[in-house]
């Protein structure tokens, strides 16, 4: 059995504190019955497994089918843990929490994942899979920086143009998301993606920094060690890099896709549903899934309501009862 808590796991563990707590002083009164307090207990367990959605394999779900082929090119390098990403984190925090949202608003379609540094490497190939997309975004670290020889711009466009059209027939909606701070620092011309103009239908350059920048922590490999920032020989001081939008926007104008900033977490869903617009979905076959359990316990809480309703509306006739009832004047036994 699996469970996919529909809340994070410290709001139902709150909960769950509280009822016990409210559940133990009502049996402590030696006053009040504990058939109602047990009641409200078994009520609650009822809804707080409910919230857990439990399933079992052996069920089967409609898969969509989509159009989009969606590539993902990320830059790697060291610049893109610079630490002036909303509130001073890592600007690699921020693509990872944007390409999960990215992934969600195209229900059915091919991603693919490609990252860039030293060399260009499509770490992820065309596929359905979206655990397997997930879980490579999640694992996406900077290089090492005792590898690091710049930031080249161009370096993913072999990459992507192997990657695109990922069919021959013109019948795919090509998706690119340009994953960048625009910095060149290494030796070489300007980017120029022209070329990959009429393989793209849609997507966006996504630019991460600020023009104030952030300073970069070196990193050997591990994420269990707080590492030192990465110098600067030339300031003797700790190294800072800034967002370039200039060459940022000119890629875009390259692939003919817009630019966007992102400085802070939200507002890519609009960009997302905009582009997504683009493709078409539908039902495909059936696939395995899993059954889900929550109808199961849903039946009891109605049950506990049910009988909850019961008692109440008994003992409000009681109450009316024991106080009498006003009596109307009938007018026609005058």
């Amino acid at each position: 059995m699996t469970f996919d808590p529909l809340l994070p796991w410290p709001i139902l563990g709150v909960a769950v504190v509280l009822t016990l707590g409210a559940t133990t002083l009502r049996l402590r009164d030696d006053d009040r019955p504990r058939l109602p307090a047990f009641r409200s207990l078994a009520m609650f367990v009822l809804v707080a497994f409910i919230a857990l959605d439990p399933a079992i394999d052996g069920g089967t779900v409609a898969a969509l089918r989509s159009d989009a082929d969606v590539l993902f090119v990320i830059d790697t390098t060291g610049s893109m843990a610079a630490e002036d990403y909303g509130d001073g984190a890592p600007r690699l925090d921020g693509v990872r929490a944007d390409i999960i949202a990215l992934i969600a608003e195209f229900p059915g379609a091919h991603f693919g994942l490609i990252t860039f540094d030293t060399s260009a490497r499509m770490v992820v190939p065309w596929t359905t899979d979206v655990g397997a997309v997930s879980t490579a975004v999640e694992l996406l670290r900077q290089e090492r920086t005792i590898y690091t020889r710049g930031s080249a711009l161009g370096l993913p466009i072999p990459a992507i143009d192997r990657a695109l059209p990922r069919t021959d027939d013109g019948s795919r909606y090509s998706v690119v998301f340009y994953v960048s701070d625009g910095e060149q620092t290494a030796d070489g011309d300007e980017p120029d993606l022209r070329a990959l103009r009429p393989s793209v239908s849609a997507g966006a350059v996504l630019g991460y920094g600020t023009p104030e920048g952030g300073r970069m922590r070196l990193f050997a490999g591990r994420d269990d060690t707080l590492d030192p920032y990465i110098h600067d020989p030339e300031t003797d001081a700790d190294a800072v890099s800034r967002i370039d939008e200039r060459t940022l926007e000119l890629i875009a104008d390259d692939l003919d896709v817009p630019f966007v900033h992102r400085t802070e977490p939200g507002g890519i869903a609009e960009l997302a549903s905009d582009v997504a617009d683009g493709a078409s979905t539908e039902l495909g076959d059936s696939r395995d899934g899993d059954r889900r359990l929550y109808w199961i316990p849903a039946f009891g809480v109605v049950a506990l309501a049910l009988w909850q309703f019961a008692v109440t509306a008994f003992e409000v006739a009681e109450a009316r009862r024991a106080i009498g009832r006003p009596r109307r004047a009938r007018r026609w036994a005058r």
